[in-house]
């Protein structure tokens, strides 16, 4: 069997299971369907905001139904994720970001702080 990305692999899942749950968290779910259409969504919006020399894009979210919308995005943007904690220590955090080169960062809005 040839080795298959994950992006791949859950594309298959969705043409074959499109109305089954892809994601359950906290009492609510998301579709196969809803999964790959959001992360093509997201993976539009990078390309055309980011720039691809970079090669990854970090992932500051905690816990959430749509970290694998995310995931799946930027992988597909294409770009390697670097998940970020937003329970970790900022200098971790700017440690982190420092040696991966990040350039970007999806960030959930609820974390903002203003």
């Amino acid at each position: 069997m040839a080795a298959r990305t994950l992006q791949e692999l859950v594309a298959a899942a969705a043409y074959l299971h499109s109305d089954r749950a892809a994601v359950k968290y906290d009492g609510s779910l998301l579709l196969y369907r809803d999964l790959v259409r959001l992360a093509g969504e997201l993976a539009r919006v990078l390309r055309n905001n980011c720039a691809p020399i970079s090669g990854v894009i970090g992932l500051y979210c905690s816990d959430d139904l749509f970290i694998p919308v995310w995931i799946l995005g930027i992988l597909q943007s294409p770009a390697a994720y670097v998940p970020l904690d937003p329970d970790a220590p900022g200098l971790l955090t700017a440690r982190v970001m420092n040696r991966c080169g990040l350039k970007y960062c999806a960030v959930k809005t609820d974390l903002l702080q203003v």
